[in-house]
Order: structure tokens, then sequence, then C-alpha cells
């Protein structure tokens, strides 16, 4: 998919042109263009008789006009992971806002599962668009040793989201995950539970690399911890969430916790517990991470850490379309990592065995209101 956001098509209808604003304010056409682009050389009387005729016939400046005339395109790109998925959305939604608030229009290629065009296809488009910076937000980044896009980051600003390529010049843009991963277990540990297993995303994410690291930071710590690590999951989506569960549950000793990396991981975890006749979290605490919307409206309420994929959309955007990101260019990569704080709602639960409970690490914690 290929989306240029801000710049729908109109239906044809007979729009007043630029030589029409000019006529009825009795200038030429070149101080018209003149007061459009903000050129100090117009008197304020002229400025203010130019924009009374603009208002009159609704003129519409043609972005490809001011294009052409000032070797600018107002136009950022970006390529990203399928726009379905939720928060890459809200990265997306995040980045076009805060791109208008600096005059850019954002467009966006969505590389979408099972499609043929991949990351290299729309960047190509993008450049041939002239877009004057790019976001790349693919976790699994096949681009990092390409020609086309290390060519790009030295020409235009460029920030990379949720991969941890080295790419010359660029912002590198991410959420703490194996912090993340860290306060999740830690979580976990200061309720008093120790055989604490992990549902993992698939481990060529970045993401799910750093949450298990931060899992296995957190129990190297504590001594008596018994860690069961589950294969990786194919995907962040319920039925391995189920899947994994089931193959936790046939081992001897089950889990008391689940910190699973997704979400839906957890929702699918905690329908195969239910399959099994075992209550969250009276008879195991599960833990997610996202905070997607049905998260406080499920039963029981899922405890997660929030992933501020919005705020790393608008953070990108802000980074490329700073005029002084220019002088970035060719240098080492720069490195901003937004946290994740810990949600504390209804799915974890003190261990029951008092003589297990044990004191875990300090976590940053928000409280979900209620209502």
């Amino acid at each position: 998919m290929f989306a240029d956001k801000g710049q729908e098509t109109q239906p044809h209808v007979n729009r007043a042109t630029i030589r029409d604003v000019a006529r009825k304010a009795k200038v030429s056409h070149q101080t018209v263009s003149r007061v459009i682009n903000g050129h100090n050389s117009v008197t304020p009387e002229t400025r203010e008789r130019v924009a009374d005729a603009i208002r009159e016939l609704e003129y519409v400046p043609s972005q490809v006009a001011r294009s052409l005339s000032s070797s600018r395109t107002h136009t950022l790109g970006m390529v990203t992971t399928d726009v379905s998925d939720h928060f890459f959305a809200e990265a997306v939604a995040g980045a076009d806002a805060e791109a208008r608030k600096h005059g850019f229009f954002l467009i966006i290629g969505s590389i979408e599962p099972g499609a043929e065009d991949d990351e290299r296809t729309y960047l190509r488009l993008l450049l041939e668009r002239r877009v004057e910076g790019l976001i790349i937000a693919v976790p699994r980044l096949r681009l990092a040793d390409d020609d086309l896009l290390a060519g790009a980051a030295t020409r235009l600003p460029t920030v990379v989201v949720a991969s941890d390529i080295e790419l010359p010049g660029a912002d590198h843009v991410d959420i703490d995950n194996r912090r993340g991963g860290l306060e999740a277990t830690s979580y976990l540990l200061a309720q008093g539970h120790r055989r604490i297993a992990t549902i993992t995303g698939p481990l060529d994410w970045p993401s799910a690399r750093a949450r298990l690291d931060g899992y296995r930071d957190a129990l190297r710590g504590t001594a008596t911890a018994e860690a069961q690590v589950v294969e990786p999951s194919l995907d962040w989506g319920l039925e391995s969430g189920r899947r994994a569960a089931e193959r936790l549950l046939a081992v001897a000793k089950r889990p008391t916790a689940i910190f699973a990396q997704s979400d839906l991981l957890a929702l699918g975890a905690i329908a195969a517990l239910r399959a099994h006749g075992l209550r969250v979290p009276d008879d195991v605490s599960i833990i997610g991470f996202d905070d997607i919307p049905v998260a406080e409206v499920f039963d029981p309420p899922l405890t997660t850490l929030r992933q501020p994929m919005r705020e790393v959309g608008e953070l990108a955007a802000r980074l490329v379309a700073d005029p002084h990101s220019g002088a970035r260019r060719g240098k080492s990569t720069r490195r901003h990592v937004l946290r994740a704080p810990l949600v504390i709602r209804g799915s974890v639960a003190p261990l029951r065995i008092k003589s297990e409970a044990g004191a875990g690490r300090s976590a940053r914690i928000v409280r979900a209101s209620k209502g």
C-alpha cells in the first residue's frame, strides 16, 4: 500500500489561478507569488490586498508549482510494517500529526503480509518523489547492507524506528525493550513468583531479543528463580500465545507466572489456561507488553507495559523535520529510547505460598485508572 497523507485527490472544479488573484488585487502575479511564499519585499498594504483577493476567490496555491519553484516538495517519506498492526498504525498517526506541525505531508509505504513489494521498492518510490526526509519503521529490515538506504541517509535526514541496524548519520528511535522485560519480570518476582516463564515474540525482531534479555537479567539476580523459556513464537498473535501456553502446561512443574511479550500473546495464553480449568490470576499470573485498547476491559484486566508508539512516531518526524538535521549526515548513529511504563491491573496476584515470597526490583509503575 502506498498512501499520500494530506494530499487527497479532489474532483475537478474551476479553481481560481494566481493570475485571477493578481487581477483582483491589481498587482502582478509575481507579487502574488512573493506574498504566498512569505517574502518581505511586499508592503503591508499590498500584502493585505492580495490576502483579501485570495480569500474572496478561495485560491489554493498549487503544491506542485511551489515545489518546482522552490526545489522543495514539503514531503516526508515513511516505510513501515503493515499499518493494520495497531502499534505501527499508532506510530504512523504520530508521525503524520507531527509532520503537519512542521509544514510537511507524510507519504507512507506500508509493507503488507504476503505482498511482493518490499522496503526497497517503497524506498525507491519515495526517493523518486523527492521526499525531504525518511522514516524507516521496519523491525526485520532487509535494507541493512543496501547501498540505496545508505546513500539516502547521506543525502537526507533519516530516522530508523524499532530496528538495531547501524546507519551512519541516521537517528534511531525505539522503546527500551530490555528494560521493559526486566521490569515485567521483576514485578512478578516482587509478587513472590519464582517459576516464571516467558512467551517470546519472533526472535528475528530486535524487540523480542531485547525483552528476552531483560527477562534473563531479572532472573540472573535471583538465585532461586526457576526460569522456563518457551520456544520463540512465529508471530505476536493470539494463536501463538495459546500454543506456547499449552507447551508450558505440559512440563512437570508448570509456571506460577508468565511474562508474555505482547498483549495478544498474553490473551492467547489466558485462553489456553482457562481451557485447562486454571484461573488468572488465582492459579497463574500473566503480564503482557503493549497496552492495546482491549487490555483494560478484558477479564481480568491485563497488567502490561505500555508502548508509547504514537510518541515514537512524533519523535521520529520531529527529528527528520528538524532544520538542523542536515548537519548530522554521515556521522555516527544517534539513539533515542523511550520508556515503556508498567500498568498494574488485575492479571497478576501475589504467590499464595507465603514462604516463597520475595522482594523484586523496583519498577516505574502507572496504575490504571478505573472507569
